[in-house]
């Protein structure tokens, strides 16, 4: 063998050593967590020597070199930490030593995600992971964080099906992502609420002035009286400003956002900052969750999220489908995207003669805030302290008894329309389930395959009204649970009989 050939040789042998490696920014990731412990005092002690780096080694040497072995450590870590990709899987080495190997066929997998942040695409880096709904293993089933030409080198792999096949693609208009990330925001009404709540108790406490508080209280409970004010307003700060982090959280994280369908897998791209790609298998797929609040109901629109292992699991990501849209092109989109899902229909429902039903214990928690007032009009302990007799106690407990109580007076208007809106339906291979859990109403198409087990339970309540709760579980990752209640125990037991799941009558 020739120089020439030994040195190209040489080449590609180091060339397939990196391609079969994680980025190199994981070395730094396998030592951050250490490495500050040691960095701060080091760094102190250069200082101090005037940057004499023969009196800092002699004086430093242990914590030198207990930091030259956590970098090894990672590098090792690193050079351990490998996998290979195949044209129907991808098998990855990990563990200290590279002794755990998974291997993962793309044909088994239930989603594959590639998550691409801000800095990580200004070196070129990519994190990947691969979810099966094998129970056996932990989180992720394959988390690899390569290079980003690596990662779309598996991703072809992973979707080499589509290259010659027909695709039905939804985009989601960029006014409606504005609109889901509004009513996504850790819901908009509940902070302004927060904020009126915050600036009444504000107002209790702190609307006298300096000199009134000077009068009235000694120099710590001055003190303290000046604190809380501020203290509030902060409050109300980091909550207009968690909302507004929110809102723009979810508003970059499906900018652009498209799903395509291609063989038997949907195709999801979004994301501005921090950009994503999900693969999903359909088949795979648990079921179809149709959510709107109140107001989304009134108006007719509507967001459509999937359960399946991986998909939305990860922090600050919502399992989409259709960030959101009118009902009527929800429906329509879903029949491209997702053919075979049958249309809405049901066997049994609620109606006019279950309003009592659904707006009992609505209307009872109605009467504690006011409860909650008399009880303070008529016994009040610090209302006859002379120290805080500034303040109108009637007036402003009144006025926080109110604000108490329109999430109560809205649970109850929810709790009526959803005394209209559940239901139970059984076709085409598919469970439809319409139900209303806390203030958000789901329309849930499950696959009848994906159930993993269906209950009935009836409390002393419901045993003399004849009702009881469906309760239907899919397993994934974790064991989701569809409780839809009020249903007549009669016409549910002779459905669940008629569809191959008998229950006998206890």
């Amino acid at each position: 063998m020739t120089k020439v050939q030994k040195i190209k040789a040489k080449g590609s042998r180091l060339k397939r050593f990196f391609s079969r490696r994680q980025h190199p920014i994981m070395i730094l990731s396998y030592i951050a967590k250490y490495l500050w412990l040691l960095l701060i005092p080091l760094g102190k002690y250069l200082i101090a020597t005037k940057f004499n780096f023969q009196d800092w080694i002699a004086a430093n040497w242990v914590d030198i070199l207990t930091l030259s072995v956590i970098i090894g450590y990672g590098f090792l870590r690193w050079v351990f930490i490998f996998f290979e990709i195949e044209e129907d899987c991808i098998v990855a080495h990990t563990g200290y030593f590279g002794v755990q190997k998974t291997r993962v066929y793309f044909s088994e997998m239930s989603s594959m995600s590639l998550c691409q942040g801000y800095v990580y695409r200004a070196i070129g880096a990519c994190t990947l992971y691969i979810d099966t709904d094998a129970k056996s293993l932990q989180e992720a089933d394959i988390k690899l964080n390569i290079t980003q030409k690596q990662a779309m080198k598996i991703y072809e792999f992973a979707t080499r099906k589509c290259r010659n096949m027909p695709k039905y693609i939804f985009n989601s208009k960029k006014s409606n992502l504005m609109i889901f990330s509004l009513l996504f925001s850790s819901t908009l009404s509940g902070v302004l609420l927060a904020l009126t709540f915050i600036f009444e108790v504000y107002r209790i406490i702190g609307r006298e002035t300096e000199e009134e508080l000077f009068l009235r209280v000694n120099d710590e409970l001055e003190k303290a009286a000046s604190y809380i004010p501020k203290y509030l307003l902060v409050s109300a700060l980091v909550v207009a400003g968690g909302w507004f982090i929110s809102f723009m959280s979810n508003l970059m994280r499906h900018w652009n956002f498209s799903c395509t369908r291609c063989s038997d897998m949907l195709l999801i791209q979004s994301g501005k900052g921090t950009k994503r790609r999900h693969v999903l298998m359909r088949d795979r797929i648990n079921y179809i969750d149709y959510q709107q609040s109140m107001l989304m109901k009134i108006f007719n629109i509507c967001s459509v999220a999937v359960q399946c292992t991986g998909y939305g699991k990860r922090r600050l990501e919502i399992s989409a489908l259709i960030p959101i849209t009118t009902n009527g092109r929800a429906d329509v989109s879903i029949k491209m995207l997702m053919p075979g899902v049958p249309p809405e229909r049901y066997d049994v429902r609620t109606g006019k003669a279950d309003i009592g039903r659904f707006i009992t214990l609505p209307i009872i928690f109605c009467f504690i805030p006011p409860a909650v007032y008399y009880l303070l009009k008529l016994y009040n302990p610090l209302k006859e302290s002379e120290v805080l007799s500034f303040i109108d106690w009637d007036r402003d407990i009144k006025i926080l008894a109110a604000l108490s109580l329109i999430p109560l007076v809205w649970l109850l208007v929810v709790k009526l329309a959803a005394a209209f809106n559940t239901a139970v339906g059984f076709d085409n291979g598919h469970c439809t389930l319409s139900y209303c859990r806390f203030y958000r109403f789901h329309r849930t198409v499950v696959k009848l395959d994906r159930i993993s087990k269906i209950t009935i339970t009836q409390n002393p309540m419901q045993k003399i009204s004849r009702t009881c709760n469906l309760i239907i579980y899919t397993n994934s990752e974790k064991v989701s649970r569809h409780i839809v209640k009020g249903l007549n125990k009669k016409k549910i037991t002779e459905l669940l009989s008629e569809c191959g799941y008998p229950f006998r009558d206890v």
